[in-house]
């Protein structure tokens, strides 16, 4: 406890300015009622940065900020972790299963954990995409769907290139992130946490090309670039990257600053929010190598990126998805999605956004040979000839 506190006592030295910059609670933590040791630390820190009262929020703040540096922090979070792991698995009641037809001995170096539900129309565009992209391993995440997503899942699944595991229960999300993270640990290099609607790229070639750059770093931060409804009403043909092309024309609002994590699961303790993990030693880092370090930063970047690394964020897709997003709820267990305030950031200037074309390109190119492909079998069975898959 003893270098914990060495480690407050310096951030409190060099930062006294940041006591009036932060505004995060107005809470006292309840780190202060277990530790006499930092409730004097705070006391120090009011006097000698000479505010009052009423700025005792923002001083709470700083420490806080500081004491997730130590390793009592790392713990409680674990803690919370394992505590809410524990009630999802007692409310599953054994409903969980899983279809694992993959190779367990090879190692993959990029996969990706996504949590789904109702979302059967749009997987096998999601797969083909990262297919393209150059994941080796999707870990899908089956949350209560009750549509014909496992005839959709098939094929990928029997060719071992998705991991099925059905996952029930409210409050899933991050649960499902570290359920992946464990399990992959041995199994890939690097693993992508994500939303079935949010499709990660890097414009400069494959992703794992480009993650061989950041492996000094136990993650990388992608920032969104959300895009609307297009004014699709109802659910158009064809892909999801052809339909919606428009997003705010300032790529650094305040939305676009949100972050996903592509982590390196050896290097995880666990994950505590949808996106961002809490890392055994180390910070993750943005695409400019800005290291995401605190409370903000770790959920947003200081400034918007995506020239490296970018996730098409496809929040809304048509007015009709969107109602059907509204009624179904969040994962995470978040209130839903209110409609009107889903569609706000899109009342700003909008500019078309082609920089995932390649990639859609090349999805319907396999989709199409695909069809033809099935078309050709049913046409041999029809007659009566073997075809070898």
């Amino acid at each position: 406890m003893e270098n914990d506190l060495g480690i407050l006592e310096r951030f409190l030295t060099f930062n006294r300015s940041y006591l009036h910059k932060i505004r995060y609670s107005r809470r006292i933590n309840w780190i202060f009622a277990l530790h006499p040791e930092m409730r004097q630390l705070y006391a120090d820190a009011l006097q000698q940065a000479e505010i009052g009262p009423e700025e005792e929020n923002l001083a709470i703040s700083a420490v806080v900020n500081a004491y997730e540096e130590t390793a009592f922090w790392k713990a409680s979070k674990l803690f919370d972790c394992l505590r809410e792991d524990i009630g999802l698995y007692i409310r599953q009641r054994g409903r969980r299963k899983i279809i694992d037809r993959s190779d367990r001995k090879k190692k993959d170096y990029y996969s990706v954990a996504v949590i789904v539900k109702n979302e059967a129309r749009y997987l096998k565009e999601f797969i083909l995409f990262y297919q393209a992209t150059g994941a080796e391993r999707i870990y899908l995440y089956d949350n209560g769907s009750t549509d014909n997503r496992m005839e959709v899942l098939e094929p990928f699944i029997n060719s071992g290139f998705v991991v099925y595991r059905y996952w029930p229960g409210h409050t899933a999300q991050t649960a499902a992130y570290r359920d992946a993270v464990r399990r992959t640990r041995k199994r890939t290099t690097w693993l992508a946490l994500i939303d079935a609607d949010e499709f990660l790229f890097s414009p400069k070639g494959k992703m794992p090309e480009q993650l061989r750059k950041f492996e000094a770093y136990p993650g990388v931060g992608a920032n969104w670039v959300i895009f609307g409804p297009n004014g699709h009403v109802k659910k158009p043909e064809g892909l999801v990257m052809d339909a919606y092309t428009t997003t705010p024309a300032d790529y650094n609002n305040g939305i676009n600053c949100h972050i996903k994590s592509v982590v390196q699961p050896s290097k995880v303790l666990t994950v505590f929010h949808p996106h961002y993990a809490i890392y055994r030693k180390g910070y993750a880092v943005g695409e400019d190598g800005a290291v995401l370090d605190n409370r903000t930063t770790r959920t947003f970047s200081r400034e918007h990126h995506h020239d490296m690394f970018r996730i098409n964020h496809y929040t809304t897709k048509s007015l009709e998805d969107l109602e059907e997003k509204c009624r179904r709820g969040y994962p995470d267990g978040s209130p839903n999605a209110v409609f009107e305030n889903q569609l706000k950031p899109f009342e700003a200037p909008l500019r078309e956004d082609h920089a995932i074309k390649p990639y859609a390109d090349m999805v319907r190119q396999k989709w199409e040979e695909d069809g033809v492909s099935c078309r050709e079998k049913a046409s041999l069975k029809r007659s009566g000839s073997k075809c070898a898959d």
